[in-house]
C-alpha cells in the first residue's frame, strides 16, 4: 500500500509574513473558493507541480491544487493566510491514446477539462462513456470530488472511467495507484477530496464513439 505524508506542506522560499487575498471561484469577486491565499502558482507541467511540493518540505504551507472554472464555494481552504494555490490549467496534456475493439485508454493530466477530452477523443472516433462532468471542470477535480453521476444503470461516475492515478505525495513524490476495488489505497484516492495530494496524471478508460439522444420535460 502507498504511503502518503500529510499535504500540510511547506515552501521553502516562503515568507513567513504573507499578504493574504481570496481566490475567487469561477463566479468571481464576492465568491471566493479560499478567502485567504498568499500565493497563486501556475505550473505548466507535472515537474513544475513536483518541484511546487518538494520545495514545500520545510515551512508547514497547507497547498491546494485547483482548476480554474466550477469549483465548490468557500470549502476549499482553512483560513490560515499562508497557504498557496497550485492552479492546474497549463498542465493540460493529453497522451497515449489506444482504442481497440470498442474500449481503450488514455493519459490525461492534472488541469484537462471535459470538453478538452471530449474534443480530443471525438476528433480520434472515442468517447469517455457515459461519465458527465460539467463544462469548465477538469476531471481530475471531478475525480477528487466524486462527481458526478449521470446514468443509474451505468458506471457513469466520474472515477469509474479512471484506471490508475498519478499523485503527488507530501514529499513531492509521484504515487501510482493503480484501480483496484479491493485496496483501501485506492478507494482513497479515487475520491480523495484532495487530502493525498494532488492528482496530476490520470490514465482513463475510453470507448468508441456513440450518440446520446435525451428528452427533458419541465
Amino acid at each position: 500500500m502507498a504511503t502518503f505524508v500529510s499535504l500540510i506542506a511547506p515552501l521553502a522560499y516562503f515568507i513567513a509574513s504573507v499578504s493574504a487575498s481570496p481566490y475567487n471561484t469561477f463566479d468571481g469577486e464576492g465568491f471566493p473558493a479560499c478567502h485567504n491565499v498568499s500565493a497563486v502558482y501556475h505550473p505548466s507541467s507535472v515537474d513544475e507541480m513536483v518541484s511546487l511540493v518538494k520545495s514545500a518540505a520545510a515551512s508547514n504551507t497547507p497547498v491546494r491544487a485547483s482548476g480554474k472554472g466550477h469549483m465548490w464555494y468557500n470549502t476549499m481552504c482553512s483560513d490560515d493566510p499562508s497557504t498557496i494555490i497550485i492552479q492546474t490549467e497549463g498542465v493540460n496534456g493529453i497522451s497515449d491514446f489506444t482504442l481497440s475493439g470498442g474500449t481503450g485508454s488514455v493519459v490525461i493530466e492534472a488541469g484537462v477539462t471535459f470538453f478538452e477530452l471530449a474534443d480530443y477523443l471525438h476528433a480520434r472516433g472515442a468517447s469517455m462513456g457515459y461519465t458527465l462532468v460539467n463544462w469548465n471542470m477538469t476531471i481530475a477535480g471531478a475525480v477528487a470530488m466524486g462527481a458526478h453521476r449521470s446514468s443509474l444503470r451505468e458506471a457513469s461516475m466520474v472515477a469509474a472511467g479512471v484506471l490508475e492515478i498519478d499523485i503527488i505525495d507530501g514529499a513531492g513524490t509521484i504515487q501510482k495507484i493503480p484501480r483496484d476495488e479491493t485496496s483501501d489505497t485506492w478507494l482513497a484516492a479515487s475520491t480523495s477530496l484532495g487530502l493525498l495530494g494532488p492528482i496530476v496524471r490520470m490514465k482513463f478508460k475510453i470507448y468508441d464513439d456513440f450518440k446520446v439522444y435525451a428528452q427533458q420535460k419541465m
